[in-house]
């Protein structure tokens, strides 16, 4: 593994988010039996899955070969990560995108022990597994095609961004409309039964 430059780094930011879309939603459509697009984006992407890879990759750059401290570090990074996001994406849009309540050691069901552990031994096979190869073939792209692929993907996913961020603030509006408009019509009901 090696140090990237920023565009390098937002590369595997963009690698990684579409390889776990492709995870989320094969795991996902396996159980349900049909096919699931995961994720707030409607592109194939999970940011989630992107950060936490960057994060995971950044912050074991150090001791990448002490395994104990990979799964460690990766598991605090990792679970930081999917608490806070899980916070603000309910904060903001007023939705669970994934909900641990039922799991042992659960935080508010953003995380949990199992969850954190999952984090913790993906956090190894993302170092010493499935990064090597990743890492060979990034460091031999060329500069210019490195920053035309970063330009693109920043322009598609920029504009999935506004348009996911649109229909899930329209969303939550409606949401939000239809429970007021029932909240009256049981008003109503209640004041014909008198």
């Amino acid at each position: 593994l090696s140090i990237y430059d920023m565009s390098q780094w937002v590369l595997l930011f963009f690698i990684y988010s579409f390889a776990g879309w492709i995870w989320e939603c094969l795991y996902v459509s396996v159980l349900k039996r049909k096919w699931v697009n995961r994720g707030f984006l409607n592109g194939p992407a999970l940011p989630i899955y992107g950060f936490g890879a960057v994060i995971i990759l950044g912050i074991t750059l150090p001791f990448r070969d002490n395994l104990i401290l990979v799964f460690f570090a990766g598991m605090a990074g990792a679970t930081a990560l999917e608490f806070v996001t899980g916070f603000l994406m309910e904060k903001i849009f007023g939705m669970r995108y994934w909900d641990y309540t039922g799991d042992f050691g659960n935080v508010k069901g953003y995380i949990c022990v199992k969850a954190s552990l999952c984090w913790g031994v993906f956090s190894i096979l993302l170092v010493k597994v499935i990064h090597k190869p990743l890492d060979s073939l990034l460091l031999k792209l060329p500069e210019w095609m490195v920053h035309t692929i970063v330009g693109l993907c920043l322009a598609a996913f920029i504009y999935d961004v506004i348009v996911s961020v649109r229909q899930a603030i329209d969303l939550k509006q409606f949401l939000e409309a239809q429970l007021a408009h029932n909240e009256k019509l049981m008003q109503l009901q209640e004041k014909l039964q008198i």
